[in-house]
């Protein structure tokens, strides 16, 4: 039996992990790439109660437990020393042919697992986490976390059998540093693009709820700080307001609290109540973006974020929604900049942010433009892309098991 191990480092309620392992799980099993999938978790706090159980048909899932101990650096370390031994246990107990890793900081651990049992592993969305925490302020540059996780990055552009990237500039940074090309392969985060699809109903019934029939909607989905600007993007949300006047209204589903989403509206310069602040759940993420007819997506601009493929992108394009896009943001911006219907790109610390508006304005006045814009996401953020890529890895590697 074709036994895959897929090692997650998120919780299995994780919105990354509903949003975007689980339909790639379900691709490799429809696509009979795999006869079996052992899917692994990292559970963190309340939820690392969740039992082992069967997802669906031929997936199975084993939880194992993250240290909830400071500091951050002893844990992850302690973290890496007693799993590995767990998941070779796993791993020789399920009779495993092949491990793949989500992200680099899992495909740390493969790396070790792989070693000790001999079973070859891949990474995929292979990023440079490290950088980017970095840049961001979230680590300290030359710190533990910064250099372990650049060394465990270095062992596996080495022992993978294939990464996968997320942005074909990444790709071409790996190789000039030295990797093999045809270890490296690229695949952008995928999109459910039938379950963001545009639904005119779920338009109309929110925008009722709120009477906003006839409102130019924004809508920003995720959070503030960290990799995305804070201040610069409320400050975004009320230069959309003053471009577009009474009309606009905004749409916020964010994880933080509501009050203090709304003490940055306020501090932004956004005027009036015309907003929405909620905590949707994944799901409900679609309805609102067909409620909308632009979408922000506010980045900080670092060096590392040439590197990356945000989820919320895809999911803007499949929905039909032009963005409004920082610059530098993997392979999205220069789409961006060589397509209108894909929206607009603008540097938050400059002063073109109302020129973009207008442009994005124009854009979706123009007739058949939704269905234009959904076309990027097909075109760029297909789960076709990551079948493919799949198809070579899985097959490679069960013929070799």
């Amino acid at each position: 039996m074709r036994t895959l191990l897929f090692l997650d480092y998120w919780s299995l309620h994780e919105p990354l992990t509903q949003a975007t392992v689980l339909p790639t799980l379900r691709m490799v099993m429809a696509e009979r790439l795999a006869d079996r999938i052992v899917l692994v978790t990292v559970e963190r706090g309340e939820q690392a109660v969740v039992k082992g159980s069967a997802l669906a048909a031929g997936i199975d899932h084993v939880p194992l437990t993250a240290s909830a101990w400071p500091p951050r650096p002893v844990a992850r370390g302690w973290d890496l020393v007693r799993m590995v031994p767990r998941l070779a246990a796993v791993v020789r107990r399920e009779k495993v042919g092949f491990i793949m890793a989500r992200g680099v900081v899992a495909g740390g651990y493969a790396h070790f697992v792989s070693r000790v049992t001999g079973v070859p592993y891949g990474v995929d969305y292979f990023e440079p986490h490290n950088r980017y925490m970095t840049d961001v302020g979230e680590w300290r540059p030359g710190g533990p976390l910064d250099r372990g996780l650049a060394w465990l990055i270095r062992q596996q552009v080495r022992s993978a059998q294939k990464f996968v990237t997320v942005s074909w500039n990444y790709r071409r940074q790996l190789i000039a540093e030295g990797a093999e090309p045809g270890h490296a392969l690229t695949a952008p985060c995928p999109v459910d693009a039938e379950r963001m699809r545009y639904d005119p109903a779920d338009r109309d019934r929110i925008r009722k709820r709120h009477g906003w029939a006839d409102a130019c909607i924004g809508i920003y989905v995720g959070k503030f700080g960290g990799l995305y600007h804070r201040e610069q993007a409320f400050r975004a949300f009320a230069e959309a307001q003053r471009l577009i006047g009474d009309r606009f209204a905004m749409i916020i589903l964010s994880p933080h609290p509501e009050e203090e989403v709304r003490a940055g509206l306020q501090a932004g310069g956004f005027k009036g109540n015309r907003f929405i602040i909620k905590h949707a759940d994944h799901r409900e993420v679609a309805e609102h973006l067909s409620a909308a007819d632009i979408a922000f997506a506010i980045y900080r601009g670092t060096p590392s974020s040439a590197c990356i493929s945000p989820m919320k992108i895809g999911e803007y394009w499949a929905n039909g929604l032009p963005v409004l896009l920082t610059r530098g943001v993997g392979d999205d911006s220069a789409i961006i900049e060589g397509d209108p219907l894909g929206g607009a790109v603008f540097d938050p610390e400059g002063d073109d942010l109302a020129p973009a508006l207008t442009r994005v304005l124009e854009v979706i006045a123009r007739p058949g433009q939704r269905v234009g814009t959904a076309a990027l996401a097909a075109r760029y953020r297909s789960m076709d892309i990551t079948r493919d890529v799949y198809r070579g890895i899985m097959s490679a590697a069960f013929r070799k098991a």
